[in-house]
């Protein structure tokens, strides 16, 4: 193989570790993020099972930060799901393009491989050379 394919898997490998790299940092804000989410959920329902008449101030408030908390949480976690869409979506197109580019490529390596072998049949490809079969 040429140097400049072994250089192109190399590559591809490297883009492919880059990709995976990703998921998994995507994967582990995701955890993150649901873990902190079930923390506070569970704050917030031991805090809504009072009766309201027992609560403090303090615990309504407490209430209302968590909620909030929560909603900003989930809102982050939403954005983090849609922005994996984006890039698996951008990684869909840049593979399809990369394999629009090899079968370009290998379709003119094939083409020329084969009019080389081709040519290799023919005696002389100069015109000249054909008067001389006349």
């Amino acid at each position: 193989m040429p140097w400049w394919w072994e250089l192109f898997k190399i590559e591809r490998i490297r883009e492919i570790l880059v990709r995976r790299e990703s998921e998994l940092r995507y994967m582990m804000d995701d955890i993150q993020l649901c873990k902190e989410i079930s923390r506070l959920k569970k704050e917030l329902q031991k805090l809504i099972a009072l009766p309201e008449t027992e609560k403090s101030n303090e615990e309504k408030q407490r209430e209302e930060e968590l909620v909030q908390q929560i909603h900003k949480l989930v809102e982050t976690r939403d954005f983090l799901v849609d922005d994996v869409e984006f890039e698996r979506l951008r990684e869909r197109e840049e593979d399809k393009e990369m394999a629009e580019f090899l079968q370009s490529e290998l379709s003119k390596s094939y083409l020329q491989k084969a009019s080389r072998w081709l040519m290799s049949f023919i005696p002389c490809i100069d015109p000249l050379c054909f008067l001389h079969f006349t």
